[in-house]
């Protein structure tokens, strides 16, 4: 009797901690993990907003390389639904997209198991000096067995060094995908080296209303000035633009024909070009190679490429023999350092 008495007081004794655990204990987990990337905030965001972009860097994701996972919905966007269902190291459960802004991405995790629980996980990227911070976070309200639970097990270093983990590996993904971007405006921009040719031609400063007229008539000088003095073109005719006023709407550009390299016309401008270029292959109308201008643009600003001074048009496609204007042809080149 003496035993029961004891045996029924310890229950009670620990009964009575469980109640006061669950009553005092951690009423809300809070997780986060933060990673500075060199990359621009949308870049890095566009690799987090997705449930299949979050796949490449979360660290559960190589837990369980064979797990079965369904994504419901469009992806991306409010109310998608994305359900895993693998080994004991990742259980079951699944997740759904309930706010999503130009860097925030809120999504309620349903934990299905090996333990029943919900929780919130939230990934934002801000600017900063050197590009981007980007954090994830874990949100979870206790019930009233996980706050007993959560009084002995800390759950930041539980799960911490696996949040750390999936942020490191973002920051990889990203820079490395930063450092390969060729495609800008849906254009693709290759680096190319230049052997050296001279162009030779005639340079005004020309409005941009004019323009067309005026490379129609210097052309009609130039070529049969090369062709008396006997020196073969090596190329398309061409532009070099060493100025593009805005504010003016003019150019100062030269009208010119590609020829060997060291070659001359009496009264005609030469211009030697070599080295290192951007080059982009572009198809469409003169009006429409703009888009191909600002890629450009974009490029170099994006990895820090010091623009040389010229842009050069080779005009490939004769639009005289084509006149479906979506296939001509322009070889746009970019000089840098």
């Amino acid at each position: 009797m003496k035993a029961l008495k004891i045996i029924l007081g310890v229950v009670f004794a620990l009964v009575l901690v469980i109640i006061v655990l669950g009553m005092t204990g951690p009423k809300h987990v809070h997780i986060e993990r933060s990673v500075d990337i060199d990359a621009p905030a949308d870049f890095v965001f566009s690799h987090a907003n997705t449930f299949e972009a979050m796949q490449t860097w979360s660290p559960w994701a190589e837990l369980d390389p064979e797990q079965v996972t369904t994504i419901t919905g469009e992806d991306g966007v409010v109310g998608t639904i994305y359900e895993w269902e693998g080994n004991d190291q990742v259980g079951k459960g699944e997740q759904i997209i309930k706010e999503v802004t130009a860097n925030k991405i809120v999504t309620d995790l349903h934990f299905i198991e090996p333990f029943e629980g919900m929780s919130e996980a939230t990934f934002t990227v801000e600017s900063a000096e050197n590009g981007s911070k980007a954090t994830w976070a874990y949100d979870e309200e206790t019930n009233f067995m996980s706050r007993v639970m959560y009084t002995f097990i800390n759950m930041d270093e539980m799960l911490g060094s696996d949040f750390q983990k999936g942020m490191d590996k973002l920051k990889s993904i990203v820079e490395s995908a930063k450092a390969d971007k060729k495609v800008f405006n849906g254009m693709e921009i290759m680096t190319e080296e230049l052997s050296p040719k001279t162009y030779l031609g005639l340079r005004e400063v020309v409005s941009w209303a004019d323009m067309s007229e005026w490379f129609a008539q210097k052309f009609g000088i130039i070529y049969p000035a090369a062709a008396k003095a006997g020196i073969e073109p090596t190329g398309a005719p061409s532009a070099i633009y060493y100025v593009w006023d805005e504010a003016n709407q003019q150019a100062d550009v030269m009208a010119c024909m590609p020829a060997a390299e060291g070659s001359s016309l009496d009264n005609m401008s030469a211009e030697t070009v070599a080295g290192k270029a951007l080059v982009i292959e572009y198809f469409g109308s003169y009006e429409g190679s703009a888009a191909a201008h600002e890629a450009m643009e974009a490029y170099m600003q994006w990895h820090g490429v010091d623009y040389g001074g010229l842009a050069i048009e080779e005009y490939i496609t004769d639009p005289m023999n084509e006149p479906d204007t979506a296939k001509w042809h322009t070889r746009i080149m970019y000089t840098v350092k």
